[in-house]
Parts: C-alpha cells; structure tokens; sequence
C-alpha cells in the first residue's frame, strides 16, 4: 500500500450531497461552461457563412477536441502554459557563491593527490603474517625504550 495514500470519508446523505455537488460543479465550470461558450462562438460565425448551428453537447464536443489537441501539442514540445524556467548562465554573484562553497568542501575534507598517496602506502603492512612480525618487533622495541626510560 502507498505511503501518502489520501483516503475520502464521506459520512451520511449529507456527505453524499456535498460530493455529488462538488463532482457537478467542476464539471459545469470546466466542461459545460466552456462547451457554452464554443457552441455560441460557434453559431455567431455560422451565421456569416454556410456552417451549420450547434447545440450544447456538440459545443462540449467542440471544447474537447480544442482542449485535447492543445495538450497533445504542448506536450510535443515539451512545454506548459505555466512554466518555471531558471536562467542558462550564473551571474557573477551566483558564481562566486558556488565557488566559496567548493572551497568550503575542499577544506573540510582532505583530498590526496597521487604524489601523497604513495607516501600513505602500507609499506610496512603488506600480509598479516608480516603485520604479526612488525607488531613483535615495534612492541619489543617499545619495552626496551621503557626499560631504558626507568
């Protein structure tokens, strides 16, 4: 099941009342209402020519096929009536703000070349065996140097 699932509860005639209404009122603002509005632009210039008068559910027809065809060539080109776009360059203040936050990184956290990395190679551990052996020697050298501290 989703996570950010929205679930309606309609409680009652009253809540059924409300959705219904709800379900006919977007329908008549986004539907009707602009199938109207093609039906008369529709019949205004028919009068002018020899195109036939439309009624109410061919002006929704009408509406359709403008609304669907304009969705299917916006989405062509990949465009909306409504768009957010940023700009293609930074300006200068945004560049140095982008190029101090790269500092900020790079001192934060250490980077190592490829010269410093061959001085951090294990040379002195290269198979456990010999880790074994380097650990005997560096500890009996240790106690040495505390006996000799005493």
């Amino acid at each position: 099941m989703k996570r950010n699932t929205k679930i309606i509860q309609i409680n009652g005639f009253r809540g059924l009342i409300l959705a219904l209404f709800t379900v006919t009122c977007l329908a008549a603002g986004f539907i009707v209402f602009p199938g109207f509005v093609a039906k008369n632009i529709w019949n205004y210039f028919s009068g002018y020519g020899y195109m036939p008068v439309i009624n109410l559910f061919q002006g929704i027809l009408l509406w359709a096929m403008i609304a669907i065809s304009y969705f299917i060539i916006t989405d062509r080109r990949k465009q909306s009536f409504i768009a957010v776009k940023s700009p293609k360059e930074l300006n200068e203040e945004e560049l140095k703000q982008v190029m101090n936050a790269i500092k900020m990184h790079t001192q934060r956290h250490m980077i190592i070349s490829a010269g410093e990395l061959e001085k951090f190679k294990l040379k002195e551990i290269t198979k456990p065996d010999e880790f074994e052996k380097k650990h005997e020697e560096t500890s009996s050298k240790h106690e040495e140097k505390e006996k000799e501290n005493v």
